[in-house]
């Protein structure tokens, strides 16, 4: 799997430019956010999760913490991101539980790392992380790799950020990517989102968005992730759903939405933000354990989940607001997905005439066909190697889906 996507995706930016001034003149968001999927690589978060992984134990009371949040900041500098910063505080934490038995007071180390919207500097979309990491089963200040929870939703947030610069895009609003501190021991003391939320309510910053990714990397086998949907924030919900059906190849499991999320997303909802909640559909069996490492690590469905964000984020700014998206998303159907040879194109409410177009993801028409049944085989064999946009007119309206030919 990670062979054949990583080839996929090396095709897509050969034949494709992903330069913002393409994208401006393109006049819509579809080859925006295709061309930015392309340039996700899984051997980029792969290496990110490694390097995490060898720092031996990230655990917020280990004497190396600072150590790591360093090492992330100077990742996003790597990037061509000048305004990053250690965002430092104190966080008392009291905890008796298994081999975790601490009563004390640590300074801990948010990493923000910022890029400037052009036109609405004001406005921001926050996507973020916890960094840090813990085990139960022996004192996690010696080893705890955390590989999944959550140097995976760390490698999300840090991929994003590369591709925005990568590709030199120039945000309307303010992008701001997170990686925080002291997540695994919150419910006993302070974390690093509640100390950066409590300062951005203060502030009265105006968060449109908050995107949180927590164990993201390990796939059950149905390449689903869950999302974990607040009460105020349907508008979100409905703008993953979009994106997901869209643009990836994921299944996902949508939860009836409430007050109390939970994580590290809690704080914001708290403060009056919207936000949703990214994570694997089962629980990883390794979760908090020595055995927590990169060697069970799916990096295709990774690269998915990193997807949904930076999808959500690229059409979140290109309207400057959440649209009012529509969540009857099961019209049109296409499998399979990657393909070689052919797809089975279904609608579910099947009309004539009803035309399938697919596109390259530089805007050029490679195929139309016209749909002769409820379900119709489309020969794909002429198409080279690469990531498509399938578009096709149903009574529901306009529908698109991403399709991945190898």
């Amino acid at each position: 799997m990670k062979t054949l996507i990583t080839a996929v995706l090396l095709v897509c930016f050969l034949v494709f430019p992903a330069r913002a001034e393409f994208m401006k003149m393109s006049g819509n968001p579809d080859s925006l956010i295709l061309a930015a999927l392309a340039m996700v690589e899984q051997d980029s978060m792969q290496s990110y999760v490694q390097s995490l992984q060898d720092m031996g134990t990230r655990f917020m009371i280990a004497p190396n913490r600072k150590e790591v949040a360093t090492w992330i900041m100077n990742k996003f500098l790597s990037f061509g991101i000048t305004d990053v910063r250690l965002d430092s505080f104190p966080a008392y934490v009291n905890i008796n539980i298994f081999a975790l038995n601490y009563d004390t007071t640590t300074w801990q180390y948010n990493v923000e790392a910022r890029i400037p919207g052009t036109e609405f500097p004001d406005q921001e979309m926050l996507m973020l992380a916890h960094y840090d990491d813990a085990t139960q089963n022996v004192d996690p200040i010696f080893f705890a790799p955390g590989a999944d929870d959550n140097a995976s939703g760390t490698a999300a947030v840090l991929e994003c950020a590369r591709v925005i610069r990568e590709m030199n895009y120039q945000p309307r609003q303010s992008m701001i990517f997170l990686a925080s501190a002291a997540e695994e021991l919150m419910y006993y003391g302070d974390s690093g989102t509640e100390h950066y939320a409590a300062e951005t309510m203060a502030s009265g910053k105006d968060i449109v968005m908050v995107l949180n990714n927590d164990m993201i990397g390990w796939n059950d086998g149905t390449n689903t992730i869950q999302l974990f949907n607040h009460i105020g924030s349907p508008e979100l919900t409905e703008l993953a759903i979009d994106i997901i059906t869209n643009y990836t190849i994921l299944n996902y499991q949508s939860h009836t939405a409430v007050q109390d999320v939970g994580g590290d997303i809690q704080p914001f909802l708290d403060a009056g933000y919207h936000g949703i909640y990214f994570m694997e559909h089962s629980i990883n069996p390794n979760y908090h354990t020595l055995g927590d490492s990169i060697d069970y690590l799916d990096f295709g469905y990774l690269a998915e989940a990193t997807a949904i964000n930076l999808g959500c984020i690229l059409q979140t700014d290109y309207t400057t607001e959440v649209k009012d998206y529509s969540t009857d998303l099961a019209d049109l159907e296409i499998m399979p997905n990657p393909a070689t040879d052919y797809i089975i194109v279904r609608s579910r409410s099947f009309k004539l005439p009803q035309t399938v177009k697919i596109y390259a993801i530089d805007g050029t028409l490679k195929l139309t066909e016209t749909l002769v049944d409820s379900t119709t085989k489309i020969g794909i064999s002429r198409l080279s190697p690469g990531i498509y946009l399938v578009v096709a007119g149903t009574p529901a309206g306009i529908q698109q889906r991403r399709l991945v030919v190898f």
